[in-house]
């Protein structure tokens, strides 16, 4: 697990980067709600307002928000593998 993890973080980042973009399937899966993605294209079919872009200023920041958490996951992990050391040269006798 610790040698998969680092790609399992990025696995789960462009999962996350990649749902605010699927509008076509959220437009046939959402039933009688409205989505984040919906709600975004409904306001830009309409008249631009400045809620449109308070979403897309709110939508940002949290991604790079979660983005950066991942990264500061990642980075303390290996900074507690190094701290660890290496058994390699130590073996069993």
């Amino acid at each position: 697990m610790p040698i998969i993890a680092p790609s399992l973080i990025t696995l789960a980042l462009f999962g996350f980067t990649l749902s605010y973009d699927e509008f076509a399937r959220t437009l046939l899966t959402s039933g009688s709600r409205n989505t984040l993605p919906l709600e975004i294209y409904g306001m830009t079919t309409n008249v631009t307002s400045p809620v449109l872009y308070a979403l897309g200023t709110l939508t940002t920041v949290f991604s790079l928000a979660v983005i950066v958490i991942f990264l500061g996951i990642v980075l303390l992990a290996t900074r507690h593998r190094a701290s660890k050391g290496n058994d390699a040269g130590k073996g069993m006798l």
